[in-house]
């Protein structure tokens, strides 16, 4: 397990989140459907480059991959917002944009005010799935939230996830929708030890 990603490891890991994500439904709600795969390719290249790096990335090579932002550092200045917002229109589509943009606007409106770890993304490669690797993922950011007493959060559109997040700890403080023709979203959050 890693807790970074080097130069080398970043085409590796975005084929393997674009592989473990292809049925996603916030991740086909957000990218134009023409060229799906090229588009969650470069979704998944662009949150990796602007969100995640900056933040923690745990990944097993070939396995998976959990991209963290640690408190206080989940929300994007306005010069990152810029710096990624080329990637996002190419994800998205021009006459898609304004709606997707005002979906993400909604929902980083409901992050914890408390000091949190923000899973971003965890990605389990499909024909790995079910032996054990989402928690070998999580245990080294979990660990450190229960040493610094600090709370996680993370949101997840797809609902076979809410009992796998439940046995690591997180439980769902909101359900909402994404946008009025966007999927259902679930805000799910751990809290830090007592």
């Amino acid at each position: 397990m890693q807790p970074h990603c080097t130069r080398a490891e970043f085409d590796a890991v975005v084929e393997l989140l674009a592989r473990a994500f292809v049925d996603d439904p916030f991740w086909r709600w957000l990218c134009r459907p023409e060229d799906f795969q090229v588009r969650l390719r470069r979704g998944m290249a662009a949150q990796l480059r602007h969100l995640a790096l900056p933040g923690r990335v745990d990944h097993i090579p070939g396995v998976g991959a959990a991209l963290w932002s640690p408190p206080g550092q989940w929300r994007l200045g306005l010069w990152q917002q810029l710096r990624f917002l080329p990637d996002f229109a190419a994800i998205t589509g021009l006459t898609r944009l304004p709606g997707r943009l005002g979906g993400i606007q909604h929902i980083q409106q409901l992050h914890p005010k408390r000091p949190h770890w923000y899973l971003q993304v965890l990605g389990v490669a499909p024909d790995q799935q079910g032996r054990g690797h989402a928690r070998r993922l999580l245990a080294p950011v979990l660990a450190l939230c229960d040493r610094d007493r600090h709370g996680a959060f993370l949101e997840t559109c797809e609902p076979d996830n809410l009992p796998l997040y439940r046995r690591f700890g997180f439980e769902v403080i909101r359900e909402d929708r994404v946008t009025a023709d966007g999927p259902p979203i679930w805000l799910m959050w751990r809290p830090p030890p007592l």
